[in-house]
C-alpha cells in the first residue's frame, strides 16, 4: 500500500508551465548512504543503519484537481508536477489530459435553462410541429393529391 504523506502545505508559488503550482514539503526518514570498507567485518555490517532526516519538496498544481503524482507521491489537493526528494527530482513535463478525444466545449451564446419536465414539453410540442407539417392537408379546393410510390 501507499504510505499516506503528511504533507505541509506552503504558500509559496511557482509557474510549471501555465500551471501555477504550490509548494509542499515534508519530512521523512531515510538511511543514511554509509560505505562498509571492509565486508569482512561483520559487525560494521550488521549495525543498524544510521538514519537521517530529508525534506521532500513538491510543487503541485490546484488546477488539475487529481490527488495524484510521480512515483507514490500523491495525496495533495492538486496534481503534483515536480518533486525534489534529496538528490533525485521527478519533474512532470507533459500533461496529457484525455489523449484521445481533444473536447472543445463551446458555452452556448443564447438558450435558457429548462427543467426535465418542460424539455419534454417542448420536444413534445416540437414533436407536434413537426407531424403538423408533414400531415396531408385536407379540404383544399383543387383536390390535389400527394402520391409516394415507392420502388415502382
Amino acid at each position: 500500500g501507499i504510505e499516506t504523506i503528511d504533507w505541509e502545505l506552503g504558500s509559496e508559488t511557482k509557474y510549471i508551465g501555465e500551471y501555477q503550482c504550490y509548494k509542499a514539503t515534508y519530512t521523512k526518514m531515510v538511511e543514511k548512504p554509509r560505505v562498509v570498507f571492509n565486508s569482512e567485518n561483520e559487525e560494521e555490517a550488521e549495525k543498524e543503519p544510521e538514519m537521517e532526516e530529508r525534506t521532500v519538496t513538491a510543487w503541485y498544481t490546484p488546477q488539475i484537481p487529481v490527488n495524484n503524482g510521480p512515483d507514490d507521491y500523491q495525496g495533495l489537493p492538486g496534481l503534483i508536477l515536480e518533486v525534489h526528494d534529496g538528490k533525485l527530482t521527478i519533474i512532470c513535463s507533459k500533461i496529457v489530459l484525455n489523449p484521445k478525444d481533444k473536447i472543445d466545449i463551446k458555452e452556448p451564446e443564447k438558450g435558457k435553462v429548462v427543467n426535465q419536465e418542460k424539455y419534454e414539453e417542448i420536444m413534445d410540442k416540437k414533436a407536434k410541429e413537426m407531424m403538423e407539417r408533414f400531415r396531408p392537408r385536407k379540404g383544399r379546393d383543387n383536390g390535389e393529391s400527394i402520391e409516394i410510390r415507392i420502388g415502382g
